[in-house]
């Protein structure tokens, strides 16, 4: 796509001065207004392939990219190329780029949009990639999840089944059949002396 030549767009004339709009204004409102549709995965410039292949994303620096503003006879025609998200109905995405693109340079500027062609030069794979790594990680969290809980459910299992150890003797102190058979001896014993 060619650059906007730089002119000027002459709005109106009246008592008080005149308006007027360089065309890099219609194309920047033009190219904000398409990039907010959703299923525009970005703008391109030219259709170079470079650009497809590249997928680079829209740069604040350069908001025209992809954007061809022509002014005549007072009326705007504007040309918007995008590459669009797979999945996403193409006319449908289309036609809301067109909607979108008129009525904020409409809006925006009080001129006239004849016209908004829309120049569709690639299909972006990226959201869809996306989605599909988003899953895959909550499948692998929940699996995660799902053998930690195993491992804890084992563990749990393995204590209930293991004997319970007996109550040992402190060190120094006498096993309690002992001492109970000592004092059982001793009650004898006093039970014998008169």
């Amino acid at each position: 796509m060619t650059e906007n030549l730089p002119t000027n767009v002459q709005l109106d004339t009246n008592q008080n001065g005149s308006v007027s709009f360089a065309t890099d204004v219609v194309a920047t409102i033009a190219g904000l207004a398409a990039t907010e549709v959703e299923g525009v995965a970005s703008m391109v410039s030219g259709g170079g392939m470079l650009d497809i292949l590249g997928r680079r994303g829209q740069s604040t620096r350069n908001l025209t990219r992809g954007v061809k503003v022509e002014v005549q006879d007072g009326q705007v025609n504007v040309q918007v190329s995008i590459i669009i998200d797979y999945g996403i109905p193409v006319p449908e995405v289309a036609a809301n780029i067109q909607e979108n693109v008129k009525k904020a340079i409409e809006t925006m500027s009080g001129l006239t949009v004849a016209n908004v062609d829309v120049h569709v030069q690639g299909v972006s794979f990226e959201r869809e990639m996306r989605a599909t790594a988003e899953i895959e990680m909550q499948q692998r969290i929940l699996l995660q999840k799902r053998e930690e809980e195993q491992q804890e459910r084992e563990k749990e299992l393995e204590r209930e089944s293991e004997p319970e150890p007996e109550d040992e003797p402190e060190e120094g102190a006498e096993p309690a059949q002992a001492i109970s058979g000592q004092d059982e001896q001793a009650k004898e014993q006093q039970a014998e002396e008169p």
